[in-house]
């Protein structure tokens, strides 16, 4: 379902009937704000954690996807929850149209706290109101892949450059790193983190949905670590114009 302008350009009505307008006006309207995070991954750790919670390879990549909520190509459990489909993981409409609630409730395809059910629960039960907290948001890989199999660290600095866009930095961006990734109550889970990106201290584990019984895993270390960071606005072109044209 579409969303109002304003949630994501500044100057627009917004979901709740609001309109985010800086001043001067001229300055503000057509723009918006922009977050920056340059997220430092451990791979080694992790390769390291599936490896000591799995009966073998294949196991591992099930547990990596059940953590994900994704398979290494991008194919969603959603859609295929027994084996990767690269197909799918490489058709960028079709591995993002999905949703929980219908035929998934209990996470027994994509575990409810999984990262991409987390950074967004899409129709999912949640407490709150999803449409309010959705985000525009990109990344791009720093930094060279660590060697297959290998499971010591290399010292070489890899991760991910984060951005998001959106009108509303405290009920989007902020309420979903506080909220959906560092604490489990919206999930009814208590105080389980992000799997992923949580600002995890060793102390909660990894459950996944699994019948008869659930699989506990160990509590996962802090696999990706925030190095930098910035608050940006991002102005419109007429703004710039603006700018450009002011004399002292």
């Amino acid at each position: 379902m579409p969303l109002k302008a304003g949630e994501f350009v500044l100057g627009y009505p917004d979901e709740i009937g609001g309109v985010q307008t800086p001043q001067p006006a001229v300055l503000g309207r057509n723009g918006s704000y922009v977050v920056f995070r340059k997220l430092h991954q451990n791979v080694a750790e992790f390769r390291r954690y599936l490896k000591d919670n799995s009966s073998g390879p294949q196991d591992e990549e099930l547990i990596a996807a059940k953590i994900m909520g994704r398979w290494r190509s991008g194919a969603p459990l959603a859609l295929a929850p027994q084996a990767d489909d690269p197909a799918l993981g490489a058709d960028p409409y079709g591995r993002n149209t999905f949703l929980y609630e219908c035929d998934d409730p209990s996470g027994f395809k994509t575990p409810g706290g999984c990262h991409i059910r987390r950074a967004n629960p899409r129709d999912a039960a949640v407490a709150g109101e999803v449409r309010l907290h959705r985000m525009i948001r990109r990344g791009a890989v720093y930094g060279p892949p660590l060697p297959e199999g290998v499971l010591e660290d290399d010292g070489t600095d890899r991760g991910l450059m984060f951005a998001f866009i959106g009108a509303h930095l405290g009920r989007q961006f902020e309420f979903v790193q506080s909220q959906w990734m560092n604490d489990g109550v919206c999930f009814g889970a208590n105080n389980a983190q992000d799997p992923v990106t949580g600002s995890r201290d060793g102390s909660t584990d990894f459950t996944i949905p699994r019948r008869p019984l659930r699989r506990r895993l160990a509590p996962p270390p802090r696999f990706v670590v925030t190095r930098g960071g910035e608050y940006c606005f991002l102005p419109s072109l007429t703004a710039l114009r603006w700018l450009g044209g002011l004399h002292d």
